[in-house]
């Protein structure tokens, strides 16, 4: 069955009717049917990204009937986001791969901005072509464009590199998409990071930000001049300028006070900061596209994401959507500006992974498509949300996925799945890669090992200095939890993960003896001091955030520090005894390839080959489905052999 009004230019995208057996590795594999959906500020047409028989489309529709207004093949190009700037320009960016020619540096992810005019159906590069006999300026951006409206024209504004006596650094243009003439407004100093516009394009703020020293200093003003309104130094975890406050005359900081984190605002011009804002604690912030003004925040919370706004209307709104779907996961995507349209991401039981519209004036949510092809709700293996007790004793959250259809959760074999980052952690919801590896009869844990964000800042900095330490046996008390319950069979456990993720993969086998029977690494480190040498050959010395950051995490004196060899899986690849799969981009920016080389050679000369998947063209993140389900194929082929389910369903034919 066809989603209804989506179906253009040979994509089509909808939700499969249901058939006997898993669905196809590729249903998991493939980008997003349907993702970053945007609606216009008059809530009339929506841009979204569609996906479909292994081509991708930039789309706009009609809310009403969702008819097509256009479709712009997108090609191998990674679309990362979709903004609406007024109600006739779309703004598209996209990234690549790649190194400029004239500069030096490391091979990076560029991002590249495209607007498009929807009255003309004119594309139009933005920033080429910018500089001048004096200035010249590439066309990469450094942050999402800033949308504006000024005396009814759309405007962009964008944070670019200008070269200044041969040095790259930022510059502030503005773009003029109706009569498409850009110009530079602001050229910073060495050290200038972003500015903040009101609503008028007037900037309001300038940060700058030495790192050497870590010196973070907020500049604002209301009228002229600027005044220097708060200044800290901070190697590591500097301030972070959020936005506007709560009204046009405030801006918004959060600071990290006594190992935590909040929100402090501080008056344009002034230079006192207010008491932290207790309502929006822990809360990733949310803006008003008109207004510019924070209105409230969102939190993850266990198996939910919880909105919480500062104005009754918006919160009133809020229990209604939560009230209509129960026991689902609810993310709002986008709204028009008027709050009479939203979009909702719909993750549950019920719904699947699904996008719905909803229509605030009629008290009406429409579905409008699944997020992936071919996944229905009883494709979904439950989720529960358990916690457990480190061996020091430190309370463990993690996310627990069931093979789809359990009835009884004992003597399950286990895929541990740990989260890249390390600073980050795993969100609710749909989760493509732990899905897909349920959907084959295993039960799926996702620790959020010390070090993880979002439960606490001493919980995040637990995990300072315990790199392939504690943050590696976190992953293992999980698997004993999960054993002496009787959920899982101990000896039948692998695990597996990505960045930081692979590393735990590589670790587990190399590190540590006896509890995973393989072992697959995507894009994993496995020589600490190599890689902190790539590091600081990249950011220009060790006096770089960058390299703070990593030191701090694996408790390194320095980028040269012999201490890192003891947790360093290419040291100890003699130890490994169980089959390896090694999984590496070869665009990869982040980790670099010769990681996963390295580890190779190193388990070859030991008597130990792995095996070594490459992904040509693909990036750190699994940008490309072709690539994404390459990964996908590797790990689960090796898994059915490494770590057999004794029964499994008969797959579904690929396409239906």
């Amino acid at each position: 069955m066809i989603v209804k009004g989506l179906l253009a230019a040979g994509i089509a995208v909808g939700v499969a009717t249901a058939a006997a057996g898993m669905p196809p590795v590729e249903a998991y594999g493939q980008l997003p049917s349907v993702d970053l959906i945007a609606l216009s500020p008059d809530g009339t047409r929506m841009a979204l990204a569609v996906t479909g028989h292994g081509a991708r489309e930039v789309q706009v529709r009609t809310v009403a009937d969702r008819q097509l207004v256009t479709g712009l093949p997108t090609g191998t190009v990674k679309v990362r986001a979709l903004q609406w700037v007024g109600d006739h320009h779309l703004i598209v960016t996209k990234s690549t791969t790649a190194d400029i020619a004239g500069t030096t540096g490391p091979r990076h992810e560029y991002a590249l901005a495209v607007d498009i005019n929807l009255a003309t159906g004119k594309a139009q590069p933005l920033l080429s072509g910018v500089g001048d006999n004096t200035t010249e300026t590439l066309n990469t951006i450094a942050a999402l464009p800033e949308a504006r409206t000024i005396k009814g024209r759309p405007v962009a504004f964008l944070v670019g590199t200008a070269f200044a006596n041969m040095r790259g650094i930022h510059a502030l243009f503005r773009a003029d998409l109706d009569s498409r003439t850009t110009r530079m407004v602001a050229q910073g100093n060495v050290d200038t990071e972003d500015w903040l516009l009101d609503a008028d394009g007037e900037i309001a703020a300038r940060v700058d930000y030495v790192e050497r020293s870590g010196r973070w200093s907020l500049w604002t003003r209301r009228g002229d001049p600027f005044v220097k309104s708060m200044e800290d130094t901070r190697p590591l975890d500097p301030p972070e300028l959020k936005g506007f406050g709560r009204s046009a005359t405030t801006v918004m900081v959060a600071t990290r006070d006594d190992d935590d984190w909040s929100y402090r605002e501080i008056a344009l011009g002034g230079d006192t900061p207010s008491p932290p804002v207790t309502a929006l604690a822990g809360a990733g912030l949310i803006v008003d596209p008109t207004t510019h003004l924070v209105i409230g925040g969102h939190r993850d919370a266990g198996l939910a994401v919880d909105y919480t706004f500062l104005a009754e209307p918006d919160q009133r709104l809020w229990r209604a959507v939560r009230h209509a779907f129960p026991d689902a996961v609810v993310r709002i995507e986008s709204w028009s500006d008027d709050r009479r349209t939203l979009v909702l991401r719909v993750e549950g039981k019920a719904a699947g992974a699904a996008y719905f519209l909803l229509d605030t004036v009629h008290h009406k949510a429409d579905w409008l498509a699944n997020e992936y092809q071919g996944i229905d709700a009883a494709d979904l293996g439950e989720v529960r949300q358990i916690v457990y007790k480190a061996t020091d004793g430190l309370a463990i959250p993690a996310f627990l996925t069931l093979p789809p259809g359990t009835a009884k959760a004992a003597g399950l074999p286990l895929v541990v799945l740990p989260h890249g980052g390390p600073g980050v952690h795993d969100a609710p919801g749909f989760d493509w890669w732990a899905q897909a590896i349920a959907a084959r009869g295993y039960a799926v844990l996702q620790p959020e090992y010390r070090g993880s964000t979002g439960f606490g800042e001493a919980f995040h900095t637990a995990g300072f200095g315990e790199w392939g330490r504690r943050m590696q046996t976190d992953l293992s008390d999980g698997v004993a939890h999960l054993a002496a319950d009787g959920t899982i069979d101990s000896n039948r456990v692998c695990i597996v993960g990505g960045s930081y993720g692979g590393y735990a993969a590589l670790a587990g086998v190399a590190l540590q003896h006896g509890i995973y029977r393989c072992a697959v690494s995507l894009a994993g480190p496995s020589d600490l001091r190599a890689m902190l040498a790539e590091v600081n050959a990249a950011h220009h010395g060790e006096r770089s955030e960058t390299m703070r950051f990593w030191q701090r995490f694996m408790g390194a004196k320095s980028p040269s520090d012999h201490a890192l060899d003891a947790i360093s899986p290419v040291r100890f690849a003699a130890r490994v005894d169980v089959p390896v799969l090694l999984i590496h981009g070869v665009d990869d920016t982040v980790v670099a390839f010769s990681q996963s080389k390295a580890m190779a050679a190193a388990l070859a000369r030991a008597g130990h080959p792995a095996q070594f998947v490459t992904l040509a063209g693909e990036d750190h993140w699994l940008s490309r489905g072709e690539t994404r389900t390459a990964m996908l194929k590797a790990t689960l082929d090796f898994l059915a052999v490494n770590l057999p389910v004794a029964a499994t369903a008969a797959p579904r034919t690929a396409g239906r």
